[in-house]
């Protein structure tokens, strides 16, 4: 079948323009969203309980790289940011969509953990991109118990930790609205 004339024309309309030379080169930045790292991911994980319990049915357990029903581990999250890093080495900055916090055990669900998810992300990421700016933005999974504010104590203490991970990257006003608040807004 031949494509309409009109189909071919849109098609056309929406293809990149040719970079001029005085055009400045263009922004770059990675945006990570939806991590839901699981420190606490078992490799003979049961993957019909998210790989939160020991199976000892091997028919049952992720394979090498994870299963599907299952949070990534960190050492899946390393090898996917080394990919990832293969394709944009150099990002402007990092937008971090949020839901760092994956789906772990029932004795992991509280904010140690919480914080500690965040603390390796922003670990893997200062290693693979030193000097990269990191722009969190928080999700339900990033705080606990789950979608509460600066204003509940365990809410407080998880955004204290988060604005000080990326302290380095946000304006202190913007550093210090997150840590109370969970927003902030800064020019790039």
């Amino acid at each position: 079948a031949r494509r309409p004339p009109q189909a071919a024309s849109a098609i056309a309309s929406t293809a990149p323009s040719r970079a001029q030379p005085n055009d400045p080169p263009p922004l770059r930045f990675w945006h990570l969203t939806d991590a839901h790292l699981n420190l606490w991911h078992k490799a003979r994980g049961d993957v019909r309980d998210m790989c939160r319990t020991p199976t000892t049915d091997a028919s049952r357990r992720p394979g090498p790289f994870g299963h599907f029903n299952c949070d990534p581990s960190r050492s899946f999250a390393t090898l996917a940011l080394q990919h990832r890093a293969e394709v944009e080495p150099a990002p402007a900055f990092i937008l971090m969509g949020g839901d760092v916090f994956g789906h772990v055990p029932p004795n992991h669900e509280d904010s140690p953990s919480v914080r500690a998810s965040h603390r390796a992300l922003a670990e893997l990421l200062s290693a693979r991109l030193p000097g990269v700016p990191v722009l969190p933005v928080l999700g339900n999974h990033d705080t606990m118990p789950y979608f509460v504010s600066g204003a509940h104590p365990a809410g407080a203490e998880v955004l204290a930790d988060l604005a000080s991970l990326y302290r380095r990257s946000l304006p202190a006003t913007a550093t210090e609205s997150l840590s109370r608040r969970g927003y902030y807004s800064c020019e790039l």
